[in-house]
């Protein structure tokens, strides 16, 4: 049976660093990287002109809201 160890690191200047040292007993050693959940400008540019590219709708705000209340009052 295999046993995680965790050793804290950080990134400095684009490379790994440990915070820590390596247990001496470790068989391998793997690195996950977490990306941030930043978008990029091109990204919601693209999501933006694909908006844009939509049909219009055929329903009024009128339908639509009336639709939302009628849900509404079946949760009750």
């Amino acid at each position: 049976m295999t046993e995680t160890v965790t050793i804290p690191a950080h990134i400095e200047n684009g490379s790994l660093r440990l915070d820590a040292p390596l247990p001496p007993d470790l068989d391998r050693v793997e690195v996950r990287g977490y990306r941030s959940h930043r978008r990029s400008a091109t990204a919601i540019h693209e999501l933006v002109a694909f908006l844009e590219g939509l049909p219009p709708g055929t329903r009024t705000k009128e339908e639509i809201d009336g639709e939302v209340e009628e849900g509404r009052g079946s949760w009750r």
